[in-house]
């Protein structure tokens, strides 16, 4: 039940990233439209914002799914004998990682909302607003790594090495 949760959460988190590419490439054309049309319009920064949520909100998908990059090209030439532990310290050193990196961007997220910090652009967003969207990203990836740790360690096929060589939906 708890990994068909996760699985599904990082499913969601990559539908979001797409749909967050698909926002850049509509801001961009619609910038491109005004500026055709005598009214420039600055979508620089609402793109950032789509570009990072669309970054760490596909992070986890694509973990499991096998397209990371990722240190395959070692376990596969290690002997099958080190594999299982190249793979135990690639997942648990990556999750240490992901575990920071998660633990200080919600720490972040939290004082960007508790000062009320807004973007310096045209636009005043909130910078908390983006921010979430990597904070969450970056949770799910958590959440993903541990799972993925687990089933290592268990002595199960992680869900990356059975996905890799089948299509990404």
């Amino acid at each position: 039940m708890l990994r068909s949760s996760i699985n599904l959460l990082a499913r969601i988190c990559g539908y979001l990233a797409a749909l967050f590419l698909a926002g850049i490439a509509i801001a961009t054309f619609a910038q491109i439209v005004a500026r055709q049309m005598g009214t420039p319009i600055e979508t620089t920064e609402l793109s950032g914002f789509f570009l990072a949520a669309s970054t760490f909100l596909g992070l986890a998908y694509t973990f499991v799914n096998g397209v990371h990059v990722r240190i395959g090209l070692v376990s596969e030439f290690a002997p099958k004998t080190m594999r299982r532990a190249v793979e135990l310290w690639a997942c648990l050193a990556g999750a240490l990682i992901i575990g920071y990196a998660a633990y200080h961007m919600t720490r972040f997220t939290v004082e960007s909302y508790r000062f009320g910090d807004l973007s310096p652009g045209f636009i005043a967003v909130p910078l908390w607003i983006p921010q979430s969207a990597v904070s969450f990203g970056l949770g799910v990836m958590l959440l993903s790594m541990i799972e993925q740790l687990t089933l290592v360690a268990s002595g199960r096929v992680p869900d990356y090495e059975t996905n890799k060589d089948s299509t990404v939906e």
